[in-house]
């Protein structure tokens, strides 16, 4: 039969049990009425049930304690590894926004191009309009050239004919004027006087200027016809430059828009990692229920030992965020030697867009704030398996408490030394307390 029987040990009313102790009968009658006075009336039955139950009493004390603290400090993990979790989860939504505003922007980008692609186009269709009118009217200039320049001839051709029929005429006349001169002495004295001089003038010399005028027209007409087809093959050499540069941006344009899709293709692979990552995090959530049961089961591995320290060759247990964290910088190291190679090969064909350094550049600052999460994890765990290490604080830290515990001695020895002194100094208590009645009556 115990002498405790209404009282349960648990953490709590182990505690006041000493209280109770060290603070004598009072404390004692206060805590359980029903022990004070088996105290009083059975003091020879105190010693025999004394020391096991005590012993089972302070191994029970003990045993709740550590395992108090130690479910406290699980907790404490937990709670730090899920504020790093909620962290992290912060951290890639904002990088998520970020990349959807860089895919807006893209997008914007991409409708500009597509206008200015399409204004190439009308531009381009116009312009070869015009080449082939203008080419049109150059072939109608050369061909009218082509017939004024046959007149030209034909008309050289009759002024000659007309020339050699004048001057045959003009010979004729000569010979009949020398023949009518001879003939008749009178008109030889009127040749000879000036003011009847122009009657003896051949006739060509009236039908000549009507003749050089329309051949001065003519060649007029050639020449302005010349300059004509001269500003027409400028204007034709400068419509052509103006096709080939056209064609040439066309072309430029169109490498951009494949350049723009490429890199449309690598967010969409960004973001797509970024929901894996997401999706990875999700699980997170449960762990602290996963590590409560971990810790369960090696606290009921470690009861059944002799002692209660962990042994040092158990291993520690990682966190899922590093294990998370490890295979998204794998994942990353894999993605970004793709994507160096890619860069690289794109970077070398086209130096001069600024679009692609821009996300290479925020993919490798991705990357660096990875490595620097990872590093983090990495020195959280050091910490946590240098912790478990160590070895657990002492319990109490009363100053009674350590007075009372050898050097060599284990705890639940000491804490019953105490109680078992604390018991005889209430018997002491009690039979002065009787003395004094007795004395007293």
């Amino acid at each position: 039969m115990s002498i405790f029987p209404t009282l349960l040990l648990t953490p709590q009313n182990l505690s006041s049990l000493l209280k109770a102790f060290r603070g004598g009968s009072k404390g004692i009658r206060s805590l359980n009425p029903r022990l004070g006075l088996c105290l009083e009336q059975e003091p020879q039955r105190l010693c025999p049930f004394c020391s096991s139950d005590l012993h089972l009493a302070a191994e029970l004390g003990k045993t709740l304690l550590e395992r108090n603290k130690e479910l406290e400090e699980s907790l404490q993990q937990m709670y730090a590894t899920n504020e790093e979790q909620v962290q992290e989860i912060e951290y890639l939504t904002k990088q998520l926004e970020m990349l959807r505003q860089m895919n807006e922007q893209h997008a914007k980008v991409y409708e500009q191009l597509d206008l200015t692609a399409r204004d190439l186009e009308l531009a381009n269709q116009k312009l070869v309009l015009e080449s082939k009118t203008s080419q049109q009217k150059i072939q109608c200039l050369t061909e009218t050239i082509e017939g004024l320049q046959n007149q030209v001839e034909e008309l050289q051709k009759q002024v000659e004919e007309m020339r050699s029929l004048e001057q045959l005429r003009i010979r004729r006349e000569k010979r009949e004027r020398r023949r009518t001169i001879h003939t008749f002495p009178c008109l030889k004295e009127l040749r000879g006087n000036s003011s009847y001089q122009h009657l003896f003038l051949p006739p060509c010399s009236f039908n000549q200027k009507p003749l050089e005028r329309e051949n001065e027209r003519l060649q007029a007409m050639v020449d302005s016809l010349r300059s004509q087809v001269n500003q027409e093959k400028q204007r034709k050499e400068r419509v052509e430059r103006e096709y080939s540069s056209v064609i040439q941006e066309y072309s430029d344009l169109e490498q951009r828009v494949c350049e723009m899709e490429h890199c449309k293709l690598r967010i969409k692979e960004l973001e797509a990692e970024l929901l894996e990552l997401q999706q990875m995090k999700q699980p997170l959530n449960n762990a602290p229920e996963a590590d409560y049961i971990d810790l369960s089961e090696e606290e009921g591995g470690k009861s059944q030992g002799p002692s209660m320290t962990p042994s040092p060759n158990h291993p520690v247990r990682k966190s899922c965020s590093d294990t998370a964290l490890n295979a998204i910088v794998t994942k990353d190291a894999v993605s970004r030697h793709e994507g160096n190679y890619t860069l690289h090969a794109n970077n070398v064909r086209k130096r001069g867009m600024s679009i692609l350094r821009e996300v290479d550049e925020q993919y490798h600052a991705l990357l660096e704030k990875y490595e620097e999460l990872l590093s983090k994890c990495r020195q959280h765990k050091d910490s946590v398996r240098h912790a478990g290490v160590q070895t657990s604080r002492p319990i109490s830290r009363d100053s009674s408490f350590r007075d009372f515990r050898g050097e060599g001695q284990p705890e639940y020895k000491a804490l019953f030394k105490e109680i078992f002194s604390r018991i005889q100094k209430t018997k002491a208590d009690i039979n002065a307390t009787k003395v004094k009645n007795k004395s007293s009556k």
